[in-house]
């Protein structure tokens, strides 16, 4: 090769190879900045956020007391226990009709268990109950009751202890409300299938696992002690709901 052409040729070879060097350090960068994308967000994402998926079920329709039991009509069904171990399993309605018997039953089994005072209670406490049981797809799943109607002396005696998130004008004073767990559906879950309905009171209770519904005015609120005698307590209510009505 002539001399007067070697070095422009070195020079081309050498640009060349600094060029494919360039090139395979830039693909090397992209390719470390898309594997490393996905991690971070997972870094950043919140355990609180997960989202449960339910079907589209609605609360029914106020239904109306009736001695005569409709022959067609959906049959509504509620198995409820205690830890004491009673437990109690009815069709409180069907159709549009409330059946009198079961909503008796049903209101002696959530009973002051302090003192054994029954209340008539407000059977939209049951269709809630009901409703929310399909919305968590288990229609048959039994209902733990760790609270039902308490007594004004019961709510008292409970406020004055400074143990629990009783209130002053409590929903299960009323016989609106009822402290509930299904078993082998996370709290979080129940809670989220309730405010779904809108249609009344759901406090949040992570520690022990449970909810609290009622009919009253919609509104939210979670309880999370976080010393022996201190607790916090977050609520969320409808613009025009009654403050003072939270459970």
């Amino acid at each position: 090769m002539p001399l007067h052409l070697a070095t422009p040729i070195r020079r081309l070879a050498s640009a060349r190879q600094v060029c494919a060097l360039t090139a395979l350090a830039a693909l090397m960068i992209t390719g470390s900045t898309a594997n490393a994308r996905p991690h971070q967000r997972a870094k950043h994402s919140h355990p609180r956020a997960k989202k449960y998926v339910m079907p589209e079920v609605n609360l029914p329709d106020m239904g109306i007391l009736s001695d005569e039991v409709p022959e067609d009509g959906e049959k509504y069904e509620l198995k409820l226990t205690r830890k004491s171990g009673e437990d109690l399993d009815v069709i409180y309605r069907v159709g549009d009709a409330y059946i009198p018997g079961a909503i008796d039953d049903l209101s002696q089994f959530l009973r002051d268990s302090h003192n054994e005072e029954v209340k008539s209670y407000d059977p939209r406490v049951f269709d809630l109950l009901y409703t929310m049981l399909r919305k968590v797809n288990r229609p048959s799943s039994p209902i733990e009751v760790l609270c039902g109607y308490r007594t004004q002396e019961t709510n008292d005696a409970l406020r004055a202890t400074h143990t629990t998130n009783a209130a002053k004008h409590s929903q299960h004073i009323e016989a609106t409300a009822v402290d509930i767990r299904v078993p082998g559906i996370p709290a979080a879950q129940l809670r989220d299938a309730a405010l779904s309905l809108g249609a009344g009171g759901v406090g949040y209770y992570p520690k022990g696992q449970f909810i609290h519904v009622d009919t009253g005015d919609v509104r939210k609120w979670s309880f999370v002690r976080r010393r022996a005698t201190h607790a916090h307590v977050r609520r969320t209510a409808h613009p025009h709901a009654a403050k003072h009505r939270h459970k």
